[in-house]
């Protein structure tokens, strides 16, 4: 934390100086005080260094008037701001190293100790009227402090957190190196929330509309919205009344070289008011500003030069190099008809598995089964809950689906169009992450690593090793399954068809039916089809994402963001479609499954990612199968279902 000034010398304070703290920290000096906190300097008496520790002031809880649900959410902000620190380990986060409690004047209160940085903040940093349209100036300050920022961003990102109050006085800079700072609101994946729908948190200027509409509804898109009010004020100045247009994007004005207009469309896009066209992840937004000081520190050639021409060629080599191996690599069903490959994915031979599949092994010493929320009564379910392994689940209304199938009557592979009734059921927000994944692999019995095959009753569940070069999601040692920090909150992937159904029969839910699947796109593309039992005064706010299914509407649909051949994204970057279903047809494909007439599960990927191309395609695999970029999510079927 920063060193301060007391604005009073009249003012009293919670700890005095030379108070020892739990025999560990001496406290030397009055550092500041925010509307919540305090905060000191103080001494680590073993080893001897000055840290900052913070407290909840007794004025503030004061304030609150004994409101108890206040005091409360309080204290967990509180709670939040250590737990998620404590996750950090960055060059770029302030560092916490400590969480204990003290009694005064009869009352117990906690205590953060942090990083002590006798440093500015990063508004101290950008001058008060801006640098102008003075382009060395900008493009000094962006690799100096903004890029580490970026940095130090997606590393939170890569943990599943979203900050949720990125502005300028929460970035300290400690002898030129930018630390972010103040978690008390953030959220994530793996985060209960804290704040009541009718709370607003945050900084107004930096806050983007569907924060103000409901906080617990944001994803890591409002982080890129106050980097991008950030990036404004660089050039622009400080946000000031009468500029600070709330919820609105951000354009520099007038601006008159090719670095500044690229600039100011990177602005326009970091700051959209809809989200869905909004930069969708930090990481775009470090490789789109890199570029452009790139160019512009060679022979000053705009973005659409040297740089982007180079990335746009590789896209299109790389994309021309998997057109040709998937149409050398082809593989046949037994109608017949030809199926696009999954090019880059690992294929495993039907000799490594010992056992042929039976759907009745999946039976568990310790199963954790989701409870159905009120099957006796379907006219009342919740929009959604959390089931037994932490996910989101959310209510898909039943109806009638249209999709396209396969003809068993022709062996050339035609397809025709089949309408399916599907009944009421509950959906997985996001595709399961390796986070829960592990989480199963490390509580259900019978598991065996041969290798890097991870096996139970003869049946393949998972291929360990690198998904691809230097990303290696989950690892095993001493018995234990692990994941590494930047694969958190990404899906699991190479995982095969009965990985995916023995997590889903160990939590009481199953594999969805591909009929269940494509109710969902359905359910996304219809603006009628959300449900919403909030009261009026709470609106749900969803947003949907638009993708291939405007096809034939729009000429130029939204890119992915982060196709498959280039990473996997964060569950929480993706978009939420009209169902409020997250990262359908988006980062990896997913698992489906049909039952045959005599009870014969097949297999089938789904997805309209990658090298899947169109809104009809889809792949009949083996049970043995895993691939790099295949994950999937579960469904909740509901008996008493009409």
């Amino acid at each position: 934390m920063t060193h301060d000034t007391a604005n009073s010398s009249s003012t009293t304070y919670l700890l005095e100086e030379e108070m020892i703290i739990n025999n560990k920290w001496e406290i030397q000096n009055f550092i500041a005080k925010g509307g919540k906190g305090e905060v000191y300097l103080a001494k680590q008496l073993n080893l001897d260094r000055q840290v900052a520790l913070k407290i909840m002031s007794e004025e503030f809880i004061k304030s609150l008037d004994g409101n108890e649900e206040e005091i409360s959410s309080e204290t967990m902000r509180f709670h939040r701001e250590v737990q998620v620190m404590a996750r950090m380990q960055h060059p770029n986060i302030l560092q916490v190293f400590d969480f204990d409690q003290l009694e005064i004047n009869g009352m117990k209160m906690d205590y953060i100790v942090m990083e002590y940085i006798p440093g500015l903040t990063l508004r101290q940093k950008m001058p008060e009227k801006g640098f102008g349209h003075d382009e060395n100036k900008v493009r000094t300050w962006l690799k100096k402090y903004f890029f580490p920022i970026l940095d130090g961003m997606k590393a939170v990102h890569d943990k599943g957190v979203v900050h949720r109050d990125m502005k300028p006085e929460n970035v300290l800079v400690d002898d030129e190196l930018p630390k972010i700072m103040d978690f008390g609101i953030a959220g994530g994946y793996h985060l209960n929330n804290v704040t009541q729908d009718h709370h607003m948190l945050g900084t107004i200027t930096y806050m983007p509309e569907e924060q103000f509409v409901d906080l617990a509804l944001t994803d890591v898109r409002v982080d890129v919205y106050a980097l991008g009010k950030i990036l404004y004020e660089v050039v622009e100045g400080k946000m000031k009344k009468g500029r600070d247009k709330p919820f609105h994007s951000a354009a520099l004005d007038n601006p008159q070289t090719i670095f500044f207009k690229t600039l100011d469309t990177i602005i326009q896009q970091a700051t959209a008011k809809n989200r869905n066209q909004r930069t969708p992840s930090v990481k775009t937004l470090h490789t789109a500003l890199e570029e452009l000081v790139m160019d512009s520190d060679g022979k000053g050639k705009s973005p659409t030069g040297r740089g982007h021409k180079y990335w746009k060629k590789l896209f299109v080599i790389s994309t021309a190099v998997i057109v040709v191996i998937a149409g050398v690599w082809i593989t046949h069903h037994n109608s017949g008809k030809i199926k696009p490959s999954l090019e880059g994915n690992h294929i495993i031979s039907q000799q490594e598995v010992t056992n042929p599949l039976n759907l009745s092994e999946f039976n568990f010493k310790t199963p954790q089964p989701t409870s159905s929320p009120g099957t006796d009564k379907m006219d009342n379910l919740p929009a959604e809950f959390l089931a037994s392994d932490g996910m989101m689940m959310i209510l898909l209304k039943g109806a009638d689906v249209s999709m396209s199938i396969d003809d068993p009557m022709v062996s050339e592979g035609k397809q025709v169009k089949k309408t399916v009734s599907v009944k009421t059921l509950y959906m997985d927000q996001t595709k399961i992450t390796n986070h829960l994944y592990v989480q199963f692999l490390n509580e259900v019995d019978g598991i065996e690593v041969k290798e890097k095959s991870v096996l139970r009753n003869g049946q393949l569940l998972l291929l360990l090793g690198e998904v691809k070069e230097g990303y290696e999601p989950i690892t095993y040692k001493d018995g234990i399954f692990r994941v590494k920090s930047d694969a958190v909150a990404k899906p699991v992937v190479r995982v095969t068809p009965v990985g995916a159904i023995a997590y889903a029969r160990f939590y009481g839910r199953s594999l969805p039916l591909m009929a269940q699947w494509w109710l969902a796109v359905q359910a996304g593309h219809d603006p009628t089809s959300l449900i919403d039992t909030s009261p009026p005064s709470q609106p749900k706010k969803r947003e949907w994402n638009g993708m291939w299914m405007m096809q034939g509407q729009n000429p130029e649909p939204e890119p992915l963001s982060d196709p498959p051949e280039f990473g996997i994204q964060s569950v929480i970057e993706t978009t939420v479609n009209n169902a409020g279903i997250q990262g359908l047809e988006q980062n990896v494909n997913e698992w489906t499954m049909t039952i045959s007439p005599d009870g014969t599960p097949k297999f089938h990927v789904h997805g309209g990612v990658g090298e899947l191309d169109h809104n009809e395609a889809y792949l009949e695999r083996q049970h043995w199968e895993a691939f790099s970029s295949v994950g999937f999510r579960t469904v909740l079927n509901l008996s008493g279902e009409k």
